[in-house]
């Protein structure tokens, strides 16, 4: 019934979650029902009252030791509270210290744990057992205030008093929980906005940059071809073609990125020759640049992965090497267990070891805001670490020595040639 009482979305919630409070209000509900349970088993003759007062005591006692791990609400413990205060007191007639003491408990739990519809609810349904105690309960006379009465009402006050007190104490730690929580989704909430506009305005950027570039070769050309050379023709195309070439690169890391979060990217393993993606990437990246880049990975390593997002990772390893590392990139090669594992390593300035696990976030650099010196929109290690191991191998970072970075990744290894294993002369590039 209590999971339908809510049904209103606009509805507000209760100021403390049951959940977060179960467990101590109940253990303390059961402890306080086992003191009157002694109290009412000792004090009053058990053929009489006194069973009926430990019965009800000992459902209390029940029902608070089975709701310590069950139940996501405080409305039927409430309402099952009600029924044994009114029954005890149906049973032992009026006490005005029990009735308050009762009523105080039942009204600060249902304020802090229920929301307005439950608490008219549990109100309402307090409000029928307290017209029946009052038209049935018997009136104890003078005679009747005995030891055994004060006793019994002495400890059923202070075992409501109890519940109350731990009941707050909990409210307030509750509180104190979900304020840290809220802070912590809060700051969450700042960052995501801070690196969604950082994203925005780098993407901005580097599609307006090569948007650029093309669209004005491109005017060129049109206007002014039948003037140009040859040659002037076709580096003006290459220059485009390059451009073009980054504009698709950067467009395939973001539309990677939900597949990958999703673990809907489809891959298709073949087995190829690892030399050869590597040397073809590392043409297109080094092309135009002023770096020397060193491939020693002999032919004949035949692995099993996808190429084409191997090629990605290698794209984005060497693009990085590229733009933070030095003059000199040295990409080799070997074999561990049934893995192949390639590096690639630049004598740049290296990654601070703070930031050599942030660089693998989404939208992070090494250099931010006014700092940036080069291109990028800070996916391309977050996408090759999770592509390599979407394909069951591995990405990190090692320092490299006196300086700069190495950047490792493993990949399934299927055989290696005979041909890999003569010594093959490393391939290099100088292109500038």
């Amino acid at each position: 019934m209590d999971d339908q009482l809510d049904q209103n979305p606009g509805q507000l919630q209760a100021p403390v979650g049951y959940v977060d409070v179960r467990t101590r209000y109940n253990t303390t509900r059961a402890v306080g029902g086992l003191a009157i349970v002694v109290v009412a088993v000792s004090q009053f003759p058990i053929h009489t009252r006194g069973a009926v007062l430990a019965a009800a005591a000992a459902l209390f006692v029940a029902d608070a030791l089975y709701r310590r791990h069950h139940g996501t609400s405080a409305l039927p413990l409430l309402l099952v509270d009600v029924t044994v205060f009114c029954t005890v007191l149906l049973v032992r007639g009026h006490s005005q210290s029990v009735e308050v003491a009762g009523f105080l408990y039942i009204l600060t739990a249902g304020m802090l744990l229920l929301t307005l519809r439950r608490i008219a609810v549990l109100l309402s349904y307090a409000a029928v057992w307290a017209g029946l105690v009052a038209a049935l309960a018997p009136i104890s006379d003078a005679a009747e205030a005995s030891t055994q009465t004060t006793i019994f009402e002495t400890i059923t006050v202070l075992a409501l008093a109890t519940i109350v007190v731990q009941l707050l104490y909990g409210a307030v730690q509750a509180l104190h929980t979900a304020t840290a929580r809220h802070r912590t989704a809060l700051n969450s909430e700042r960052r995501a906005v801070r690196l969604k506009n950082e994203f925005v305005s780098m993407v901005s950027h580097e599609l307006r940059t090569p948007l650029t570039s093309i669209a004005g070769f491109t005017d060129t050309l049109r206007e002014s071809w039948k003037d140009l050379s040859t040659r002037e023709v076709q580096e003006f195309l290459l220059i485009m073609r390059q451009e073009a070439a980054h504009l698709a690169n950067l467009v395939e890391d973001i539309l990677v990125i939900p597949r990958l979060e999703a673990n809907q990217l489809r891959l298709e393993f073949v087995e190829f020759d690892l030399a050869g993606e590597l040397r073809d990437t590392a043409r297109l990246v080094f092309s135009g640049a002023d770096q020397e880049y060193n491939a020693a990975i002999p032919g004949g390593v035949v692995v099993s992965a996808d190429p084409i997002r191997v090629r990605q990772i290698i794209r984005n390893l060497l693009e990085n090497a590229r733009k933070y590392g030095g003059e000199q990139v040295l990409v080799e090669g070997e074999t561990r267990g049934e893995r192949y594992m390639v590096v690639i390593s630049d004598n740049g300035p290296g990654v601070k070891e703070e930031d050599r696990e942030r660089i693998f976030e989404h939208f992070e650099q090494a250099t931010k805001g006014d700092a940036r010196t080069n291109q990028g929109v800070g996916l391309g290690l977050p996408i090759a670490r999770k592509l390599a191991r979407a394909m069951g191998g591995n990405l990190w970072f090692e320092p490299r020595f006196p300086t700069g970075s190495r950047f490792c990744f493993t990949v399934g290894l299927v055989r290696i040639t005979h041909d890999a294993k003569v010594a093959a002369p490393p391939e290099t590039g100088d292109i500038s």
